[in-house]
């Protein structure tokens, strides 16, 4: 029944065209002929639509809808990829501003850092300088000891030089000799 139904439309298109063939082979129309022709393919191009119409008008509602379908879907994928994207964007930029905030509490430690470092070595400076300070100091102290020991060795000397030419013009010789004896006499005691 469902085939007869879809070609009935068919042979309907297909008898009226055969009619109008046929129709066109007799002798040249009258100007009633002209009428009727004209009807006849009025009514012909009208049985035309209406069967293009029912066997075509499901496709191209089907083809509108699911064009439709297709373009909400890509339009929704576009506001879902778009959403995504603004998502990504905020994201990066929570992220760039925790960097920057990263980046300035390095910046403050580090230069808290450099402070400390010049104040060790300032001080590491001053306590360097103060031991040279004092290692100068004490090295000019010896100094001036060894100084004074070689004076006085050197006053030490003069002096028993001059002691010894004065004695040795007060002593004769015999007193010399006298000195010497008590003197081997004394360190033989002693040992």
């Amino acid at each position: 029944m469902s085939k007869l139904k879809r070609s009935l439309p068919l042979l309907v298109v297909i008898f009226f065209a055969i009619l109008g063939v046929c129709l066109a082979a007799q002798e040249p129309p009258s100007e009633a002929r002209k009428i009727w022709d004209m009807v006849w393919r009025i009514i012909n191009f009208t049985i035309l639509v209406v069967i293009l119409y029912r066997l075509l008008a499901d496709r191209v509602r089907k083809y509108f809808v699911d064009r439709r379908t297709e373009i909400v879907k890509v339009l929704d994928e576009v506001e879902r990829a778009e959403k995504e994207a603004q998502k990504r964007y905020e994201e990066s930029k929570v992220k760039l501003e925790e960097v920057e905030k990263d980046i300035e509490n390095i910046r403050n430690m580090l230069i808290g850092e450099i402070e400390k470092e010049k104040a060790r070595i300032i001080e590491e400076g001053k306590s360097t300088s103060e031991r040279i300070i004092e290692q100068a100091k004490s090295s000019a102290q010896q100094e001036v000891s060894k100084a004074e020991a070689s004076l006085r060795e050197m006053v030490a000397d003069m002096a028993c030089n001059m002691a010894s030419d004065i004695i040795s013009r007060q002593i004769s010789k015999d007193d010399q000799k006298r000195i010497i004896r008590e003197y081997l006499d004394k360190v033989v005691t002693e040992n």
